[in-house]
């Protein structure tokens, strides 16, 4: 059977998926991974009792939980953004390069193979050279994608927002004039679209921050995506490459690591429940928690855990008194030891 992280890896890109973590108690570091469908993972000393408690409830509680004389973390894990982007001119190429910047996968739909080769030199991880309708049609929508639509023409745009308005997304968004775009929305209307569904596009594009240039624009669309998807609250993914690097540290005779993630919150601590960051055998890591203080602490703490290889898996907080260097607010932080390098004291 497949290692925790593995399983996390394997099904990456199928959906959202809910880690249920227990972070005190005689059973502290158990873990449960689920999908929509099924039970993907459970660890031997994740009680049965409390695993189809939480199955029963559908997952749909967020944050830490207390059941069975524990604390349960749900960690609702998004399936990594995605970002589809309908034509390829200049303010399209700025959206790309943000886009890849920001941690999304970025797909760009073109009918010109000029334009579409200028899409491959941004960054852009797909290029679909195809009539958009066509393209569009290939394409399946999920509660983390945004789609955003810069065509050349009045009527592509409308093409391609009519396609994405029978798909489910996070975000949509087309590019045009105040007057332009009113337009689009009471044609769609006269067709027949839901109202809810139209005026839920972003239409026209972007905070009004007085953009000019298309890197300007480009800042604009990709803030109003981030927005609007954060308010969302699909769930925290793992940093990129995370999951892979887990995965071979669990498998791993002489791996050694601890993954430090955030299990609550308070005040205005910068970063939410979920976040994550690992801390390697030699010290180094990938991820925050939110930088400073905070940052330092947990640290400090992991990397004492690796340095000696007999760590519990440790709850700890961090209080960041508001004042001239610190920001307010507190976070409790849950310290889990991987691999079998260690000997894991529970």
């Amino acid at each position: 059977m497949a290692g925790f992280f593995e399983t996390i890896r394997q099904k990456k890109g199928s959906g959202q998926l809910l880690a249920a973590w227990i972070i005190d108690g005689n059973n502290a570091g158990a873990r449960m991974l689920l999908s929509q469908e099924e039970l993907l993972f459970r660890d031997e000393d994740f009680p049965e009792e409390l695993a189809e408690k939480i199955r029963k409830s559908g997952g749909d509680r967020k944050g830490v939980l207390k059941k069975a004389g524990s604390r349960v973390f749900m960690d609702h894990l998004s399936d990594g953004r995605r970002l589809v982007i309908c034509g390829a001119g200049h303010v399209s190429l700025c959206v790309i390069r943000l886009g890849v910047m920001l941690g999304y996968e970025v797909t760009v739909i073109e009918d010109r193979e000029e334009f579409a080769e200028k899409a491959r030199a941004a960054g852009a991880h797909q290029v679909i050279c195809k009539p958009f309708g066509e393209a569009l049609d290939g394409i399946t929508g999920d509660p983390v994608t945004a789609f955003v639509i810069m065509t050349r023409e009045h009527i592509h745009d409308v093409e391609c927002l009519r396609r994405i308005l029978t798909k489910t997304y996070a975000y949509a968004g087309m590019m045009g004039s105040r007057s332009r775009t009113q337009n689009v929305r009471q044609q769609l209307l006269d067709e027949g679209y839901d109202v809810r569904k139209v005026d839920d596009v972003q239409m026209p594009i972007g905070l009004p921050i007085g953009s000019r240039t298309p890197e300007e624009i480009a800042v604009s669309v990709m803030a109003q995506v981030i927005q609007v998807m954060n308010a969302a609250d699909p769930g925290e993914d793992f940093p990129k490459g995370m999951p892979e690097e887990l995965a071979a540290i669990e498998k791993a005779e002489n791996g050694r690591g601890v993954l430090a993630m955030i299990v609550e919150k308070s005040g205005e601590a910068p970063r939410r429940p979920g976040t994550k960051m690992l801390v390697r055998k030699d010290g180094s890591f990938l991820g925050t928690v939110g930088g400073g203080y905070a940052e330092a602490v947990i640290l400090e703490t992991a990397r004492k855990m690796v340095r000696e290889g007999t760590p519990q898996n440790t709850l700890i907080k961090v209080s960041m008194k508001k004042g001239a260097v610190h920001c307010g607010g507190e976070i409790e932080v849950f310290l889990w030891g991987i691999s079998k390098g260690f000997t894991i004291a529970t």
